[in-house]
């Protein structure tokens, strides 16, 4: 079966909405920010790219979870797919997060279990209290969507976003589901930012500088994004637009170190979502792209070793989205698609010498003009846990 996508949705720190993420891509946008959402002066860095949004007012989910239905809800209507277009339909569920609806801030946690310690639960608890595990926001979205197929929960550090695209292909080839949402959400926690401050992960600079000679960490991110997938014979007969195919996914894990990345395993990953595609049918790859100093070079090795003397343009998006972890790989996914279809490759933010271990293609400064047909994504996580997909242009 070709699997088609047919609705996207999108909140980044440089754009709401598909058409001001796509020209926050173009334009070269820089999400990165002092943080707002909690006070961050006990901490070692304090900018991270935030997304300007609130949640609804009086509602009783998180603002994760919020994010998650508004992507969830704008996909479904890109994709010309309302309540009555799906009756009949298996809808299916996969979130890619690693947080889900937790409180961003100790002093919330605190706000959850008081009325616990009182003994007096108040109104509306019990959403707050399921609202913090991540497959219960799955859930959710499987209530408000009415799906009836698969709803799973993805939770691979930082591949989350590529797998769960992937895990959808291969549940609707398995005939599992008619049509697959895959949304995929993180926010911005304290928790997160002190265990990467940690793993002195993150640079204390203006903000990440991808596969850059002074590179010296990432900074974190929030986002979420809405992807529809279905039979793309299907999709064609309906009427939809067609956004791309996913064309290859690919898995696999390091088996070596928690932290320490090896070249072999994100290379294996993408030679099998190539499978038969040649890499000369390759327009360009969209990188993880961290800017720590071992994950760039342990990247550009990969990719060295799968694409040998072929010099493919390569993007990293990070520098102006920050890292929103589990998100990451959906968010970065649809705004590839959004360039894929402007015709444009997006710039890579403050590259200025690129390293020398880093001897790739590195689209910098302004985007580049650039009619991709077919395009690689590329998400490696904690543990050494990878994943890629191909997209194929779908016209």
């Amino acid at each position: 079966m070709r699997v088609a996508i047919t609705g996207l949705s999108a909140l980044t720190p440089i754009g709401h909405g598909l058409e001001d993420f796509r020209a926050g891509l173009r334009d070269g946008r820089d999400g990165v920010r002092d943080i707002a959402g909690f006070d961050a002066c006990h901490h070692r860095v304090r900018r991270a790219a935030e997304v300007d949004w609130r949640k609804p007012e009086g509602s009783p989910y998180s603002r994760a979870t919020e994010m998650a239905l508004a992507v969830a809800r704008e996909a479904l209507r890109d994709a010309a797919l309302d309540d009555r277009e799906r009756t009949g339909l298996r809808l299916g569920i996969i979130l890619a997060s690693n947080q889900g609806g937790m409180p961003p801030s100790v002093p919330r946690y605190r706000d959850v279990c008081a009325p616990y310690r009182r003994g007096t639960p108040a109104a509306g608890m019990v959403p707050r209290m399921l609202d913090g595990a991540p497959s219960a926001t799955a859930d959710l979205l499987a209530v408000r969507c009415g799906a009836t197929g698969p709803a799973l929960n993805v939770s691979t550090a930082c591949s989350a976003g590529v797998h769960a695209l992937g895990l959808g292909r291969d549940a609707l080839g398995s005939g599992e589901a008619d049509v697959m949402l895959v949304v995929s959400v993180e926010v911005l926690t304290e928790l997160a930012l002190a265990g990467f401050g940690v793993l002195r992960a993150l640079t204390e600079g203006e903000g990440p500088r991808p596969f850059d000679q002074r590179r010296d960490g990432t900074l974190l991110g929030e986002g979420a994004a809405g992807l529809v997938l279905e039979d793309a014979a299907r999709a064609r007969a309906r009427g939809a637009r067609v956004w791309a195919e996913v064309a290859g996914y690919g898995s696999s894990t390091d088996g070596t170190h928690m932290t320490r990345p090896d070249p072999d395993g994100p290379a294996r990953a993408m030679r099998q979502a190539l499978g038969s595609t040649p890499v000369e049918a390759v327009d360009w790859i969209k990188a993880h792209g961290t800017a720590t100093p071992a994950n760039d070079v342990a990247e550009a090795r990969a990719v060295r070793s799968v694409f040998g003397a072929r010099r493919v343009p390569v993007t990293s998006m990070k520098a102006a989205l920050g890292h929103s972890l589990g998100a990451s790989g959906a968010v970065e996914t649809v705004g590839t698609l959004l360039a894929m279809q402007g015709g444009f490759v997006p710039p890579t933010l403050r590259v200025e010498q690129l390293d020398p271990e880093c001897d790739l293609d590195v689209v910098r400064g302004i985007a580049r003009a650039w009619a991709a047909e077919t395009v690689l994504v590329n998400a490696f996580g904690f543990g050494g846990n990878n994943a890629s997909v191909l997209l194929r242009a779908g016209h």
